[in-house]
């Protein structure tokens, strides 16, 4: 088993991080020229989000496996060992709920999932912005409910 010393993992995380800086230093100056665009996923845009997500893999790095700080993880551990199940699933379960129907007017039918988020979560909200993050974050935590359950059974789903 190979063993990295506490200053080789020290210079991966700072070469990281500077391989970050310069990418986004790089998406920068390559905005001067050729536009930092998501729609278009321009090569600055994909150089400036690589170096935002490389500065933050290092600070991860830095953060729980030099530091040591790893009890907060554990629900990324438990998302992170049955992801597969969530990405079919999170697919698989709306359109299912869409196809039950609630009679909601005398005309009107509506899918399960559209109920359930006009009964339960819209009527907490004055703001439609926040009534729609509540409903993604009640799905979050429904599915970590789901996850951490397997995870303490040990059923990790492997494609």
């Amino acid at each position: 088993q190979f063993l990295q010393s506490d200053s080789s993992k020290i210079k991966k995380a700072l070469k990281m991080g500077r391989i970050g800086a310069l990418l986004i230093i790089s998406a920068l100056l390559w905005d001067l020229i050729f536009p930092i665009n998501k729609s278009l996923w321009t090569s600055s845009y994909v150089c400036w989000t690589s170096g935002l997500a490389m500065c933050f893999l290092a600070s991860l790095y830095w953060l729980i496996d030099l530091q040591g700080y790893k009890r907060w993880t554990k629900p990324f551990v438990v998302y992170g060992m049955n992801a597969i199940t969530v990405f079919f699933l999170s697919g698989l379960i709306p359109r299912m709920m869409g196809l039950i129907k609630i009679q909601v007017a005398d005309d009107e039918k509506i899918g399960l999932q559209l109920w359930l988020y006009q009964t339960l979560i819209a009527p907490l909200f004055s703001d439609p912005y926040h009534a729609s993050l509540a409903g993604a974050i009640t799905f979050i935590l429904i599915w970590l409910g789901i996850l951490w359950w397997m995870h303490s059974k040990k059923v990790f789903v492997k494609v």
